[in-house]
């Protein structure tokens, strides 16, 4: 029995992820099959399809959800970092390097999108 523990551990280790990317992958399959069968039938009833079936969600266009966005990438890859580096080590620790770089994307993108706002008249 005591010789299982080791296998069954690894293996619930590395299946979870797996198991959550399963998941994820088809929630968003079943997601996009309603979405096209209702814009189907729409088409089957003569109806327009309205845009909003297909934007990303009701805070698309909203440049505040990139400012969180970019916040929360930076605050959660810089807690990462400092955290890995202390407990693990800086080669560890790089990989944190990932969500804080694509937080600053993030940041650049708004500050660039506030730019264009205030340059451009309404």
């Amino acid at each position: 029995m005591h010789d299982l523990v080791p296998i069954v551990a690894i293996v619930m280790v590395f299946s979870t992820p797996i198991a959550c990317l399963a998941i994820l992958m088809f929630s968003l399959h079943k997601r996009k099959k309603l979405q096209l069968e209702i814009v189907n039938r729409l088409i089957e009833a003569g109806q327009p399809v309205p845009d909003t079936l297909f934007s990303q969600g009701p805070d698309a266009g909203d440049p505040n959800t990139l400012y969180r966005r970019s916040l929360y990438l930076l605050w959660v890859g810089g807690a990462t970092f400092i955290a890995l580096l202390l407990f693990a080590g800086l080669d560890v620790a790089a990989l944190a390097l990932i969500p804080l770089a694509i937080g600053a994307v993030h940041y650049k993108l708004w500050q660039e999108s506030k730019t264009r706002a205030t340059q451009q008249p309404e």
